[in-house]
């Protein structure tokens, strides 16, 4: 007679395998559409992470495989791309769901896949900015910021946050520092040094730390969801180049 736990890790069995054919057919199917981008474009535009940001002429992937169909790309795995394939890489608010030590091979896969002279630009939550919110006081928007965050994600218990409501609903900096680190499925917070820092060890020149929305590549304009006021000022974000040559 079959036993609860043989049932259960039967059932566990067959998730499993459903789920590895379900991305082997995401894989297959992604390739033709991946390869048809490459044909068909001259600049060619990666975005990772895209979820419902669908960006005009880019080849927009998302690494959710139940939802993100032929568009799937795990950013913690090889791409499926040749060296020197992309002119620009844009990655907004996804490197913070993956450990620091894959987000060092994720950008050796993205300087791998651009072209000399390509740029890339990641957009994440800030730490400095988070870290600043315990003093609300000494900025307008800080406060600003823990009411926001504190009356939209914590009190409705969004996501993880239904872990740690408050006792009381009166706006509180702790309860959001704790948020950024303790929901969304995130592994790491950088801070603007801690990002440019990995950028130049994987070999990027060039690092620069833009606005939110801006850039001194038009291509780069205007890309980010994530560009009313609270958002802009709690998200870091940083461009860095390809260099041209090994030299420079």
């Amino acid at each position: 007679m079959i036993s609860l736990r043989g049932i259960l890790k039967q059932s566990n069995d067959v998730v499993r395998l459903a789920r590895w054919f379900r991305v082997r057919s995401l894989k297959r199917v992604r390739r033709n559409l991946f390869e048809g981008y490459v044909r068909a474009s001259t600049t060619r535009k990666l975005q990772l992470g895209s979820g419902s940001n669908e960006l005009p002429g880019w080849l927009n992937s998302d690494g959710n495989w139940s939802t993100s169909n032929d568009r799937y790309l795990d950013i913690t795995e090889p791409f499926p791309f040749i060296a020197d394939t992309f002119s620009y890489i844009f990655c907004e608010h996804t490197i913070e769901h993956i450990h620091y030590n894959q987000a060092q091979a994720m950008l050796l896969e993205c300087f791998r896949v651009l072209s000399s002279g390509g740029k890339i630009r990641l957009a994440t939550p800030n730490l400095e900015a988070y870290l600043h919110l315990y003093h609300p006081a000494s900025e307008a928007i800080l406060g600003d910021c823990v009411t926001e965050k504190f009356n939209k994600n914590i009190l409705p218990g969004f996501h993880a946050a239904i872990n740690y409501r408050p006792i009381t609903k009166k706006p509180d900096a702790v309860f959001v520092i704790n948020d950024i680190f303790r929901n969304y499925e995130h592994k790491f917070i950088y801070d603007y040094q801690t990002l440019a820092a990995l950028l130049r060890h994987v070999g990027f020149k060039r690092v620069t730390r833009c606005k939110v929305g801006i850039s001194h590549d038009e291509v780069l304009c205007g890309l980010e969801t994530h560009k009313d006021r609270i958002n802009s000022f709690l998200t870091v974000v940083v461009e860095a180049m390809k260099p041209e040559s090994p030299q420079e």
